[in-house]
């Protein structure tokens, strides 16, 4: 299965299945299963920014306040689109979490690990086998 490594607090709003667009500067032709993978850096500065855009679409931010798991493999989802109307400065209706100015990559049938995957993660595309640990 492809993998994308997505840095926290992102990865657990698209695990926990509030967000249904992962923002990219570059473009894929893949569209399939993709395993959602929490990388080890916290982006901290996005914290607000998630806490309001969970307040615009009315998701409760309590499980922002624990430790996010970091690292592993966590979710796995569909990516059955990628839009890309925002980078030349056009205007889409991919929501709330669609960044302007980049490649909206679409997720469906977003299903949370009941155990997270703790395995390295990489740049760009990469394989995960399901059950893989590293």
């Amino acid at each position: 299965m492809k993998a994308l490594t997505v840095k926290q607090p992102w990865a657990w709003a698209i695990a926990a299945g509030h967000k249904p667009i992962e923002n990219r500067s570059w473009t894929t032709s893949y569209r399939g299963p993709l395993a959602i993978h929490a990388g080890k850096t916290i982006d901290r500065h996005a914290m607000p920014l998630v806490r309001q855009l969970l307040a615009t679409i009315g998701a409760d931010t309590a499980e922002l306040d624990q430790p996010l798991t970091r690292g592993a493999v966590i979710a796995t989802a569909e990516l059955v689109d990628v839009c890309a109307q925002a980078v030349s400065g056009g205007t889409c209706a991919c929501g709330p979490w669609a960044e302007p100015g980049q490649h909206h990559w679409r997720l469906a049938n977003v299903q949370r690990l009941a155990e997270p995957a703790l395995v390295t993660g990489r740049l760009g595309l990469w394989h995960w086998e399901a059950g893989e640990q590293s």
